[in-house]
This record gives structure tokens, C-alpha cells and sequence, in this order.
């Protein structure tokens, strides 16, 4: 995932971070609160941490991950870089193949 360019996250950075890592820890079958690794990180900056989800977040949680990176993105401060990377694209049919040119000085055989 992308984010935004940033030069602060709980502390300021010394460069921008674009790169944001989320990883829950193990958990029970029914948790109160559940432990996540974030770590942002850029050309030149890395900074990383826990945050703890609260059971309000958990409780929404299901099956939609969304809400657990938008609780982090939000408890750092960030936002995500939504735009559309681009993207070269294909050669046209249209265009279709080169066309034959036929050289003058070559007799054509009928």
C-alpha cells in the first residue's frame, strides 16, 4: 500500500515516508484488544511501532481489513495515496500490423 508523502508520524521523520506496512499479531478467539505492527518507510526515512486496536475497532473488524488500516492510518496521522499508478498502454488494434510497402526498383510478378 501507498501513502501519502508525510513528514510526521507521532514523531517527525527526517525525510518523507510513501510506504506503510501493517501486521497483526496473534490473538485469542475472543480479544479485548488486539496488538499491530506498523512501520512507515521511505527513500530515506524508516520509522516503526505498535498500535493496540481497541474492542470498539475489533468489533467492527469481521472480515473487512479495511477497518483495521484505516484505525492505523488514522492513529498515525496519514492518509492513502489513491491514485492510479499508470499504466502503459497496450498497442491499439486499430493500429493493426506494420503494412507491406513494396520496393519500386523490384518487378512485381504477375
Amino acid at each position: 500500500m501507498q501513502i501519502n508523502p508525510t513528514n510526521f508520524v507521532q514523531l517527525p521523520l527526517d525525510g518523507t515516508a510513501t510506504e506503510l506496512e501493517i501486521r497483526v499479531e496473534s490473538f485469542p478467539l475472543f480479544p479485548t484488544e488486539v496488538n499491530v505492527f506498523w512501520k512507515v518507510s521511505g527513500s530515506d526515512v524508516s520509522k516503526e511501532g505498535t498500535i493496540v486496536l481497541p474492542q470498539s475497532v475489533i468489533d467492527q473488524w469481521g472480515t473487512d481489513d479495511n477497518i483495521v488500516k484505516n484505525y492505523v492510518l488514522q492513529q498515525l496521522n496519514l492518509t492513502e495515496d489513491t491514485t492510479p499508478e499508470p499504466t502503459n498502454p497496450a498497442p491499439s488494434a486499430i493500429d493493426g500490423p506494420d503494412p507491406i510497402v513494396s520496393d519500386p526498383e523490384t518487378p512485381e510478378i504477375v
